[in-house]
């Protein structure tokens, strides 16, 4: 069923200017009877809260005229009940091919608009008709965008699955889609802007575009010699595309790896807390998605700060282009440039024929990545920050400018202001990329989070692993809640992914948890007993201090401590023994 949901960004501005213009407040209801958008007047006079029957009605009936809010059957046990904002409201079912999938209303709280209303009704419910047709439209073609964007991605996961390398076609031999193999066979070239005619012999581009269907057929590349198989695509007869198959002798058709999506879908959801700092950093993602500043991720090891650029991504204009991560630690220093910017056939002795794309090419409409951006050269930051200030790069060793259009998430578990105070770090650079700043919480900080994030690794880890743990023992939990997580997020889910495998029974329990973790309680309970006896020692101090330490005073103590003085003496002793211990 078509949702409005999808469309709200859209609709907002819609309504916005159709209540200025007919000078009337206009709401949207969903399909479950709730508030989706509505002008700001409508907002402060009624709220959020909605009377769910009065929109029930409409959806199942269609256009109703409310012509005394309040008073009629369908507001019986409304909170506005006798006291309605509204003087009027004309609502309508929004359908789409028959089916109901909201309500929309033109409401006025005036008496001047309940008379405009009321002399111009027809006109009104004309309008009504008209925007409802008009929203109708707007979900239908968002929900035909969606749909080809999904029979897109699902195309190029079908080919990413194959070892082989796949390329698809239109009727004029352009490169459509490719996976990964192909990229790397035709690396001399950037196959997304390309035809059959720079990648294929002329012998066999006529037949391809002729529409043969041809098997394992024996051809050589500018590169390698291969076997090409073609299945030609055609709607009512007429040639509109080919799937083209390109593989050697020994390449196997399927790969065996585990069938993944190539496009992982990272929602806001994905991120898994109801803590305060998760749910602000949930929000302000949201907030920034679609944006193309900068954006600098900092936080201690295994907070999720890669996760965290992937949801920015996946939720952004850009999702359907490449996300690009790199490790800056991971580089070797004279690898940089060529990593990031690619290279020309003959830049360097040993660089590879028809020259390589860098980092940024390959990322080209999307998301660059780079991880440890502390760790990256001096020399190679100055190069960063003209890419940055002018969106072009050229290869090691073109004199040939090629503009980029991605954008930039760094991430980093150093303080970069200190580096760039001790000069260790380009402040120019770390004022370019610093445009939006997210810091994230280490996991001792949100406590609350611990369970969650524990009981959504151990479906994920049960389930891979194949075995029924439903959960955890409350003392285990409970050890989980007080450790202090050093290695934060991922050392919580490694500890997950051992106990699961320790475990035999459905409930992971203390003796499925590792020995650090146990050490943890141990050492929490000696702190525990410690601050007990030292309490303990400090009342009976005081006791003693105010009876006496002589045989009487400590006899009066004892009494007062409700203890016999065979034990006064013994605690006294113990305390310091252990005093000489320490």
């Amino acid at each position: 069923m078509i949702s409005l949901e999808p469309v709200k960004p859209t609709l907002q501005k819609i309504i916005a200017g159709i209540g200025d213009a007919i000078k009337v407040d206009v709401a949207v209801f969903d399909r479950q009877c709730q508030l989706l958008i509505s002008t700001q007047d409508y907002l402060e006079q009624k709220g959020k809260t909605v009377h769910t029957p009065s929109i029930e009605e409409v959806l199942s009936h269609g256009n109703v005229l409310v012509n005394k809010p309040g008073y009629m059957k369908s507001c019986m046990g409304c909170r506005f009940k006798n006291n309605c904002p509204s003087t009027i409201e004309l609502l309508n079912c929004i359908k789409l091919e028959n089916h109901p999938i909201g309500v929309l209303a033109l409401t006025s709280f005036t008496k001047e608009g309940h008379q405009r209303l009321t002399k111009n009704i027809t006109m009104y419910i004309e309008i009504l008709n008209e925007i409802s047709d008009l929203i109708s439209s707007i979900a239908l073609q968002k929900c035909s965008k969606d749909e080809f964007v999904n029979l897109n991605r699902m195309l190029q996961t079908c080919i990413d699955f194959s070892n082989d390398s796949f390329v698809t076609i239109d009727s004029k031999g352009v490169v459509t889609h490719c996976n990964a193999p192909a990229l790397k066979l035709f690396s001399f070239c950037d196959l997304y802007t390309k035809s059959i005619y720079q990648i294929l012999p002329d012998t066999i581009i006529h037949e391809i575009l002729s529409g043969g269907t041809f098997s394992n057929k024996p051809v050589k590349t500018d590169t390698s010699s291969a076997f090409i198989s073609c299945v030609p695509v055609k709607n009512d007869n007429e040639f509109v595309g080919a799937v083209i198959r390109i593989r050697d002798n020994h390449s196997s058709t399927f790969s065996k790896k585990k069938i993944t999506e190539s496009t992982p879908k990272f929602s806001l959801d994905s991120m898994k807390g109801k803590s305060e700092v998760i749910q602000n950093l949930k929000e302000t993602i949201h907030k920034i998605a679609d944006s193309s500043s900068s954006v600098l991720v900092t936080g201690e090891t295994g907070t999720g700060k890669e996760l965290v650029a992937k949801t920015i991504h996946y939720n952004s204009c850009r999702k359907d282009f490449p996300f690009v991560a790199i490790n800056c630690a991971s580089i070797p220093e004279t690898l940089f440039e060529s990593e990031l910017f690619g290279y020309e056939e003959g830049a360097f002795t040993g660089a590879r024929k028809g020259g390589k794309p860098g980092k940024f090419e390959l990322a080209q409409g999307g998301t660059f990545f780079l991880d440890e951006i502390g760790e990256m050269p001096l020399h190679m930051q100055s190069k960063l920050l003209r890419v940055l200030q002018e969106y072009t790069i050229e290869r090691v060793g073109s004199t040939r400018s090629i503009p980029i259009d991605v954008r930039i998430i760094a991430a980093t578990n150093q303080n970069l202001e200190e580096m760039v105070a001790q000069k260790e770090f380009r402040a120019d650079l770390y004022y370019r990329l610093n445009v939006i700043p997210l810091t994230l919480s280490p996991l001792r900080t949100r406590r609350i989070d611990i369970e969650i994030l524990a009981m959504e690794f151990l479906k994920r880890y049960a389930t891979k692993l194949n075995k029924p743990i439903l959960c955890f023992s409350d003392e285990a939990m409970n050890l989980l809640q007080h450790y202090s997580w050093p290695g934060n997020v991922r050392e919580l889910e490694n500890v997950v992914e051992y106990a699961v495998n320790m475990t035999a029974e459905n409930m992971i329990t203390l003796d499925s948890l590792p020995k650090k973790i146990l050490l943890c309680k141990q050492t929490a309970n000696a702190k525990i007993k410690k601050k007990v006896k030292n309490v303990e020692m400090d009342m009976i101090q005081a006791a003693l201090n105010k009876h006496g330490w002589d045989v009487k005073g400590k006899t009066a103590a004892a009494k007062e401590l409700g203890m016999g003085l065979r034990t006064l003496y013994r605690k006294i002793k113990n305390f310091e023994e252990s005093t000489k211990d320490n």
